[in-house]
């Protein structure tokens, strides 16, 4: 080849790779200005974190389990392990959670799934690592120890506050950060049941409230990829063994509407008794550190009569849904309605008293164990009085499963999508619908709360609008119409004050000192008392005159941040400050333009979500 064609080959090569240089330094760029493709790679990351952090929960529980028990779930091993370790395993258990929770975890934050809606509300969806990490090995502890409590909402928590930790780090605004947060839970929930579809209907249902294209699709995305991960390290098998179903006869529609109302009853129990437990402990155990201990110390003390309630019972989930249950109390038979009625007012009993001592875990799997045990003592008496027409009770477990976790999240559509998922049998659909709404409906019947909301609730967190709330957290007080405001100095006299008033016609005058700094505000209000009165115009200054206790808003402010001052002052008017410096007053914003801008972006993002659809 010529030397010149090979100097020519060389350039040309050289100026390709100058050219593909440029253009991979320019694509992440490109990708972050095109949100839903930034979202969708995101998205994929939560989903494979959510994936993994599911199996490590799974994992680091049986790891714990097998250090007391030899065995991987304590189901395997409440035949032969030893009655000491029934207390030992749950008190030792609880004093590491307890020291968990006073070093590491932050006293003023909920924990677990609460603590996620929280971080949403409050602070944008930040959550720290240190609380995650804390939270990751305080649950690993407790249920691993025999606390009863579940993995469920340890592992939602876990995918959302990973995708919390992702959000901070690519500096998400708050509504990326909303739906990153989704893309965890719904990671979460999809691998703890193998279930995406409702891994996607909680995220939306119970954590975000919103359905919009924009925010579905990158949930889809993360809930497929963590089910992959799981399946794959665990198999495409469902979370418990599901007996075929049979609706014997339309007249057993009715039956199921009894049960709706009996596991919202119940989900109502529970959820009146979580405040009473947490109000016990903190009255006679002053120092929470032993609180988890204490609690793990009464669970243990019940587990000696009935050992089915410790740590998760999906083994006895599993023996009830197939109908295959022992019923030993205290080494005799007994028959098996008093059994399942001990195990239910047992389960329910231990799981207020964890929840309440701040052990580790979540409710929903509880809900689970307490929704089959209600559903097999419901059916077994209503297969009893009806053989002819209704199923066994088996049928009943597997559908209060369902009306339970729907009664106590209040979340119908995720728990409906959950068991069917697990059964993968349309037959169920219609009982199963019919239980689970009339089961919310009934719960609600008592109060809107759930055990998710209701700490919250009583903390006065406002979980209603939290969506809402992340709209006007994005929009700035700069962004807002400011108009200027004449100033005068303090020592000014009364007289040249009332002019400037006057004669600016704002309605408010700031008044400075000598560095321009804001002494205060005089409105109308403060200059009555001294318009009839001439003889005080040279003899009053304008710093006696002002108001010197001035809500203010600084310029990075949000909409949110004017909004929660004006609902608690009566101001009209309020100065917007300087960021650097908060006596520097930069121009007033009245309370019109602040719910102006309110009342438009309701209007914008309500259309937005139509137009979705």
């Amino acid at each position: 080849m010529p030397c010149c064609n090979i100097v020519v080959l060389l350039m040309a090569n050289q100026t390709l790779a100058e050219f593909m240089d440029q253009r991979l330094q320019l694509l992440p760029k490109w990708i972050k200005s095109h949100d839903a493709i930034y979202l969708g790679l995101l998205a994929l990351a939560v989903g494979i974190l959510a994936g993994y952090g599911a199996l490590f929960i799974r994992f680091g529980i049986e790891w714990v389990s097998r250090i007391w028990t030899g065995e991987a779930s304590w189901s395997q091993a409440i035949e032969h392990v030893h009655w000491s370790i029934f207390l030992l395993a749950p008190v030792l258990g609880g004093l590491i959670v307890g020291w968990i929770n006073n070093r590491w975890l932050p006293a003023s934050e909920e924990r677990m799934i609460p603590g996620v809606i929280e971080a949403l509300a409050e602070r944008g969806g930040k959550i720290s690592a240190k609380k995650m990490s804390g939270e990751f090995v305080a649950n690993t502890v407790s249920v691993g120890s025999g606390a009863s409590m579940g993995r469920e909402a340890p592992t939602v928590a876990l995918g959302a506050s990973l995708a919390s930790l992702i959000g901070q780090w690519f500096k998400l605004n708050e509504k990326q950060m909303r739906t990153l947060i989704g893309c965890g839970v719904a990671g979460g929930i999809a691998a703890s049941f193998n279930a995406p579809i409702a891994g996607v209907l909680f995220a939306l249902e119970v954590i975000l409230a919103d359905y919009a294209i924009a925010t579905f699709t990158p949930i889809v995305m993360s809930a497929v990829i963590a089910t992959v991960i799981t399946r794959s390290e665990l198999g495409n098998f469902p979370m418990f063994t599901i007996p075929e179903f049979r609706l014997v006869s339309s007249w057993e529609i009715p039956a199921y509407v009894g049960l709706g109302i009996f596991c919202g009853l119940l989900a109502t129990l529970i959820i009146k008794g979580l405040p009473i437990s947490r109000a016990l402990f903190e009255k006679y155990i002053e120092n929470p550190m032993f609180r988890p201990a204490m609690a793990g110390l009464l669970l243990g003390l019940c587990a000696l009569v009935i050992p089915e309630i410790m740590s998760l019972g999906y083994g006895t989930v599993d023996g009830i849904l197939l109908e295959n249950v022992g019923t030993n109390i205290l080494g005799n038979l007994v028959p098996l309605e008093m059994f399942l009625a001990v195990l239910l007012v047992m389960k329910i009993l231990t799981s207020v008293i964890c929840s309440g001592g701040k052990f580790g875990g979540g409710m929903i799997g509880p809900s689970v164990f307490v929704g089959a045990t209600a559903g097999a003592l419901y059916g077994g008496i209503v297969h009893g009085m009806f053989p002819t027409w209704t199923e066994s009770y088996g049928a009943y477990a597997l559908v209060a499963c369902g009306a339970m976790v729907a009664a106590t999240i209040q979340a119908p559509m995720s728990s409906i999508l959950m068991i069917f998922e697990l059964s993968n049998d349309y037959h169920i659909m219609v009982p199963l619908m019919t239980a689970c709404v009339v089961a919310a409906l009934t719960k609600r019947a008592f109060g809107s709360s759930s055990v998710l909301t209701e700490i919250l609730e009583e903390k006065g967190v406002d979980t209603e609008w939290s969506l809402e709330r992340s709209w006007m957290r994005a929009v700035s007080v700069s962004s807002l119409p400011w108009r200027s405001i004449p100033s005068v100095h303090s020592s000014v006299k009364l007289e040249e004050l009332k002019r400037v008033y006057i004669s600016s016609g704002k309605g408010c005058v700031i008044v400075a000192d000598d560095n321009g700094d804001m002494v205060g505000m005089v409105t109308f209000s403060d200059l009555q008392t001294f318009l009839l009165d001439s003889a005080l115009d040279q003899v009053v200054i304008a710093a006696e005159v002002a108001n010197q206790n001035v809500m203010t808003l600084s310029e990075n402010d949000s909409l949110l941040d004017a909004i929660d001052i004006l609902d608690q002052e009566a101001f009209e008017q309020m100065p917007v400050t300087s960021k650097h410096n908060p006596k520097k007053v930069l121009g007033i914003i009245s309370r019109n333009a602040v719910f102006s801008m309110y009342h438009k972006l309701i209007v914008k993002h309500g259309d937005e979500s139509a137009k979705s659809w």
